[in-house]
């Protein structure tokens, strides 16, 4: 099937230097410019301060983080970082060259626009109307969202992550050049890859139609509504160790993922445990699981939809985790990762506990029934809007 353009819902640089210099009609609110990419991402990494008081109409963010407010488009400009937690948008973000975004638990009726950005990070169940375009610039990641037109990500450098979305459109991949991975989408369109070097890595999606490199990189599948997967699961029952398998709404006791495997789980009930172990991979979308998360040394585990847990999510010593919407009748404890970390809109009636970790950890609109403690982090955790009985350390003030 012939690709089908998605057209650009803004222009973009025009846009922004546009919106920029008039401000449209709201308040136009700046600090000091970043010298390049490099400073951008710097300071997106090390957590920015937050923005003054009072924002309103259309504003400029330049090296600060933005709240749960109403506003109408935001801009970052060029080499600039921003940060978006809950915050709601009349229009759009628009994204410069150079610039870092990240946008966490966001809802915006317009769309994401990038053009040339260094980074643009769309996390933690945001809700965008209009079309997610990332193009000609350096990673990406989109991760857990419902998002209701078209997502089009085209000519990256970087790493590019399409993760766990509810998508109203199709979604498309054409020409990156820094690593694809495409997991566990719903799309209502079809999904496009095409051109991209090396191949992308897809598993667990459900779209209209599958076509190119994803059908290619799924195992041949012919898409038309399927998982895409790594490989369909026999009839199971009792305990599963699961290599490469995509299992659906099935009831069972436990599900190993041994050492090295990557796992996907689909509406899964389980009345024992989940188990990740080193190096594996797992993604868990609205799961029912009566007993724990366990992940020691687990390169990435990702835990959202609509998933409770009746035991406790631990993960250490591993690399990457996103744990978004998920109710947790016990703890998330989540020491010495590596990698990414985002929690965003968890209900956990225990403790929120991240120790040590090292790389960029975001907290964002989590309900802890006890203690919020952080310490030892570096970069210290970003976010905010989270509620506890007591915030410790570096989560004081988040």
């Amino acid at each position: 099937m012939t690709l089908r353009p998605i057209p650009h819902a803004l222009a973009l640089a025009g846009a922004i230097t546009l919106l920029a210099a008039c401000g449209g009609g709201g308040s136009d609110v700046a600090v000091s410019a970043a010298a390049g990419t490099s400073r951008a991402q710097a300071v997106a990494s090390a957590g920015l301060p937050p923005a003054p008081a009072g924002l309103s109409g259309n504003v400029t963010c330049r090296n600060f983080a933005i709240g749960a407010v109403e506003l109408d488009t935001v801009i970052v400009p060029a080499n600039a970082a921003c940060t978006l937690a809950g915050t709601r948008l009349i229009g759009s973000v628009l994204v410069g060259q150079g610039a870092t975004l990240e946008a966490i638990a966001i809802d915006a009726r317009g769309g994401v626009q990038a053009e040339g950005a260094a980074h643009v990070a769309l996390t933690g169940n945001s809700r965008v109307t209009g079309a997610v375009q990332i193009k000609q610039g350096g990673s990406a990641s989109i991760r857990g969202n419902r998002l209701d037109s078209d997502v089009q990500v085209d000519a990256l450098r970087g790493d590019v992550r399409i993760s766990e979305n509810q998508v109203g459109g199709s979604i498309q991949a054409i020409g990156n050049r820094g690593g694809v991975a495409i997991t566990g989408n719903v799309a209502n369109g079809n999904l496009q890859c095409k051109e991209n070097s090396p191949a992308p890595m897809a598993s667990g999606n459900a779209a209209a139609q599958i076509e190119d490199q994803c059908v290619e990189s799924a195992g041949g599948g012919s898409g038309g509504g399927g998982s895409g997967g790594g490989g369909s699961a026999p009839v199971l029952s009792g305990n599963v160790t699961c290599t490469g398998l995509t299992i659906g709404a099935v009831s069972l006791d436990s599900v190993i993922v041994p050492a090295g495997a990557s796992c996907t789980l689909e509406g899964t009930q389980l009345k024992g445990s989940l188990e990740v172990g080193p190096g594996a991979s797992a993604s868990a979308t609205d799961v029912r699981v009566t007993g724990n998360v366990n992940g020691e040394g687990a390169a990435s585990v990702t835990i959202g939809g609509r998933s409770t847990i009746g035991g406790s999510v631990q993960l250490k010593q591993g690399g990457t985790a996103t744990v978004v919407g998920v109710t947790i009748s016990g703890d998330l404890q989540i020491d010495a990762m590596t990698g990414p970390i985002v929690a965003s809109g968890n209900g956990i009636n225990g403790n929120l506990q991240a120790m040590g970790n090292r790389g960029d950890l975001n907290l964002t609109a989590n309900t802890i029934g006890a203690a919020m403690q952080c310490k030892e982090n570096a970069p210290a955790p970003t976010g905010s809007g989270n509620v506890a009985t007591i915030k410790e350390d570096q989560c004081r003030l988040l």
